[in-house]
């Protein structure tokens, strides 16, 4: 949507919605014995053990998105932004995620004090904005305890008997990984955008960071769940500067480009 505001003002809003299924099913039989590589058939097996699998999952995802692109003057850029998402990995009450962000630009070329400068500045624009991401990237149900069947090694009444295993431990907090950004920079293009340059300083924190939980004593008899125990800073800065230009060469247009780049950054685990 693009409502008409005059020429001063300029303003895009954009609203969604997306829905996610997916499905996975296994199916197979292993068996051993083969007599013969050259004809790998089921039927020239002559072990006695055959093991047959068949599994599989399902889980959906539905999201919400909006998005407000403002602009005045053509040089004060205001955004805002946000996502809802829904995930059936996670239990009821913790499957849905809010994600916002916000960015702000500023285009000082466009300044009419700058006027003067248009003959080899032709942009520059300083920025910031903040905004947040989810990750739901965990295994399916997680948050389910569950017990295996398998065969054990004991013979009952002429076969090999069922066993259970342990219910499964699971983690007590399973929900979105949640990644927010703070980013300063600045964009700058000179010589009729023959020379470029290009900034950033961000800080990025990852919290509910999907790891091993806390140690549980050896006697307890089972591994330590995954679940949102960890949290990460990273803090880094880059640098782009690029030259770009054309000649002619053989009677025809020679465009060439070159392009570096610098950058670091240092990432700290805050929670483990």
């Amino acid at each position: 949507v693009t409502p008409e505001f005059g020429p001063d003002h300029n303003l895009n809003v954009v609203a969604g919605w997306n829905i996610e299924n997916y499905d996975y099913h296994r199916l197979g039989i292993l068996r051993q014995g083969l007599l013969s590589d050259l004809m790998p058939d089921f039927e020239l097996m002559d072990g006695t053990e055959t093991t047959l699998y068949d599994d599989g999952h399902s889980y959906g995802l539905v999201g919400f998105f909006g998005r407000a692109n403002y602009t005045l003057l053509r040089r004060y850029i205001f955004e805002l932004s946000a996502r809802c998402d829904g995930s059936s990995k996670f239990p009821v009450n913790q499957q849905w995620g809010f994600f916002p962000s916000a960015s702000f630009g500023w285009r000082v070329s466009e300044e009419p004090w700058l006027k003067g400068a248009k003959g080899w500045l032709d942009n520059l624009k300083l920025r910031a904005n903040a905004g947040s991401l989810g990750n739901g990237g965990v295994s399916p149900f997680a948050y389910l305890s569950t017990m295996g069947v398998s065969k054990s090694s004991i013979v009952f009444d002429g076969a090999l008997a069922n066993r259970v295993t342990d219910p499964s431990v699971i983690p007590d907090n399973l929900t979105w990984e949640t990644v927010t950004t703070y980013d300063v920079g600045l964009d700058m293009d000179v010589l009729n955008s023959r020379l470029s340059f290009s900034g950033d300083y961000y800080i990025r924190n990852t919290t509910d960071l999907y790891v091993n939980g806390p140690e549980i004593p050896a006697i307890f008899g089972d591994n330590t769940p995954k679940g949102n125990y960890g949290a990460l800073q990273t803090r880094g800065w880059e640098l782009t500067l690029s030259w770009r230009d054309s000649f002619k060469l053989g009677n025809k247009d020679f465009d060439y480009s070159i392009k570096g780049s610098l950058w670091d950054s240092r990432t700290f685990v805050t929670k483990y």
